[in-house]
């Protein structure tokens, strides 16, 4: 069987800062190298990056990321549309979906990270009621989330997001070391999920971050 993971990141005006998006590139990278030093993971496991900023935009799309010589550079911009995130990741979710179960494969149902440094400038309306389509009990391949709170992002609000786990940066953590400790979190549950034959997420938070209780 295979695992979809994604990759969900606030790409927004405020990630241009301090290192930010430089992080985010830099873990990106270290996945990709670790599921070249994992081979086995190539026969389990498919990942994708969805960005969002005021709109939502497929990064990389669902792939062995180890076929990939280089990754696209990471462009910040706008605001912080969770809405148009959560629309777009259940239809890419669908599509990848169906396109692997057309090629003859059985899929797990997907593994989302989900980071944001910001809290979002849609309506708290509009962007529950498109997370409440991703995380229907009545879409087979709905996702399990994980959330990540950096920066100005708001436990509380992630912690509505998350279904599996929820973790924010605890005070005093710079958020491009907060990153830099979840691409070593999706890193550890790619690999454990790669050789251990299903979805795995690790039992202890990334450096840096404290976990929260869902809501």
């Amino acid at each position: 069987m295979l695992l979809p993971v994604y990759l969900v990141c606030d790409l927004s005006a405020s990630m241009k800062g301090g290192g930010r998006v430089q992080a985010l590139q830099d873990a990106l990278t270290a996945l990709r190298d670790s599921v070249w030093l994992n081979p086995v993971i190539s026969d389990t496991c498919r990942i994708g990056v969805l960005g969002f900023a005021g709109s939502a935009w497929t990064v990389v799309p669902l792939c062995d990321v180890a076929a990939l010589d280089e990754l696209p550079a990471l462009t910040t911009a706008g605001l912080t549309n969770y809405g148009s995130a959560f629309r777009l990741l259940r239809e890419t979710i669908e599509g990848d979906v169906a396109q692997l179960a057309g090629d003859g494969f059985r899929v797990w149902r997907p593994i989302v990270f989900f980071v944001s440094d910001g809290e979002p400038t849609d309506t708290r309306e509009l962007w529950r009621a498109e997370l409440a389509r991703l995380v229907d009990p009545g879409f087979p391949v709905r996702p399990e989330i994980v959330a990540f709170a950096v920066g100005e992002a708001a436990a509380g609000t992630l912690s509505e997001i998350a279904t599996a786990r929820c973790f924010a940066a605890t005070d005093g953590t710079a958020v491009q070391e907060a990153i830099a400790g979840i691409g070593d979190m999706v890193i550890r549950s790619v690999v454990a999920s790669g050789t251990g034959g299903g979805p795995m997420i690790p039992p202890t938070p990334p450096d840096g971050f404290e976990e929260v209780d869902l809501l």
